[in-house]
């Protein structure tokens, strides 16, 4: 049997809620590979940075309270929790780049206490001396598609690390063949690239949610869901543009509930308060709910009594982001814009698409899926379905780091 040690890289993805769910289905898929296969067992921890005291509570000063590290650790661990029961969690020192940079040298001496055979997902070229072999992430080229969604500042930024990235970094991981593309397109040099297929697997603890309190919530009873950051290019107007149009049609029981984070797009602070006016002005306030950040589990029982979840972002670096993973993992029918990305998962079970930016377009949608309500789905089903994804992406991962390390070890014998 082959035992490895893997330490799943946590910075760069603590601070946003789809670096966390992505992190959290990585650590499902792993756990699942050393529970069921009798060849291959898998040790399993979550590396987090943890910066010095001072920077860290001069960060929160600095920044109005609105970061709190510890808080945002807590919350993956939590996430984690939920996915992946055998998680352990350690932490190593973070350094500051514009100030210090160690090289890696911190996270490098927690790697090999916890005798580590590969770290990833590795975000940024801050460990290029790493003797643990690792495999780089960059989660998309939104930039390149979207500019006018970045200040220069930021848009330099993302140029400098991608192209250090490329320059330095053997393998790649990709959450789509698009990502892939791009990253070959944009930044060609010598690696490899790994795009992980879109096979969609929920933890176990999705599976039975029926626990939920959700009354606090207040729900209608037929409703369309977005479980989506508000930012600027998930385009959650389009969406609710369309709810207009059905109610225009005589659908007036029709709802949308949202869950995210609001207020949060440092790129068009306005965002949230343009969208309020625009319900206001197609007096839609009663029909559009905001239930803002809420736990997972919460988030997945709501997402089970929806008509479908709606994903129409007009950028995602995997098919329709992890909302729309978490809703195909359950089975649940999914309404997204045909963004190129998105067309990766056309043709899978309950997955329809719409033209993007086209209210008419989701509309015309959303009408043919409150026809055909959602099927009652079995437990069992469910898990049929998820064990067959776990398979392709149990295989994908070994094979992905069982070839990352076996080239590591040779080069360091050359």
């Amino acid at each position: 049997m082959i035992t490895r040690t893997v330490a799943l890289l946590g910075d760069g993805l603590y601070t946003w809620d789809g670096g966390v769910d992505y992190l959290s289905n990585i650590a499902g898929i792993l756990e699942y590979v050393d529970r069921n296969r009798k060849d291959y067992a898998i040790r399993l921890y979550l590396v987090l940075p943890m910066e010095y005291p001072p920077v860290r509570l001069a960060r929160k000063l600095l920044s109005k309270g609105k970061r709190d590290d510890v808080a945002r650790f807590s919350y993956i661990i939590k996430v984690f929790e939920s996915a992946c029961q055998d998680v352990q969690v350690v932490y190593y020192r973070k350094h500051i780049k514009k100030l210090h940079d160690d090289k890696g040298r911190s996270l490098q001496k927690t790697l090999k206490k916890i005798r580590a055979d590969i770290c990833f997902p590795v975000l940024r070229d801050y460990y290029p001396e790493l003797e643990t072999p690792w495999i780089g992430y960059i989660a998309d080229f939104q930039e390149k598609y979207l500019p006018e969604l970045f200040d220069e500042q930021t848009l330099t930024y993302r140029e400098n690390n991608s192209i250090r990235q490329a320059r330095n970094t053997q393998y790649f991981i990709a959450t789509s063949e698009s990502v892939k593309e791009d990253l070959e397109e944009f930044y060609p040099d010598g690696y490899k690239v790994f795009a992980q297929p879109f096979a969609p697997m929920a933890a176990d603890s999705f599976l039975d949610t029926s626990g939920a309190e959700l009354e606090k919530y207040r729900l209608p009873e037929t409703y369309f869901l977005i479980s989506n950051q508000f930012w600027t290019h998930k385009s959650h107007g389009t969406a609710f543009r369309a709810l207009k149009l059905l109610h225009e049609q005589g659908l007036t029981d029709v709802h949308i509930v949202c869950t995210g984070k609001m207020d949060d797009d440092f790129r068009n602070a306005s965002y949230c308060d343009e969208l309020r006016e625009s319900i206001r002005e197609m007096g839609m306030e009663a029909f559009i709910h905001f239930l803002g950040y809420i736990p997972k589990l919460d988030q997945i029982e709501i997402m089970k009594r929806a008509v479908a979840l709606l994903q129409p972002s007009l950028f995602e670096g995997d098919p329709g982001g992890c909302s729309a993973y978490n809703a195909a993992s359950l089975l649940i029918p999914v309404i997204m814009s045909d963004i190129r990305v998105n067309r990766e998962a056309e043709g899978e079970d309950g997955i329809t698409l719409f033209e993007a930016e086209n209210p008419d377009s989701l509309a015309s949608c959303m009408k043919d899926a409150l026809k055909r309500k959602q099927r009652a789905v079995s437990v069992q089903e469910i898990r049929e379905h998820n064990r067959h994804n776990a398979d392709k992406l149990g295989v994908f991962y070994v094979d992905m780091m069982e070839e990352v390390i076996k080239d590591y070890r040779a080069r360091k014998q050359v």
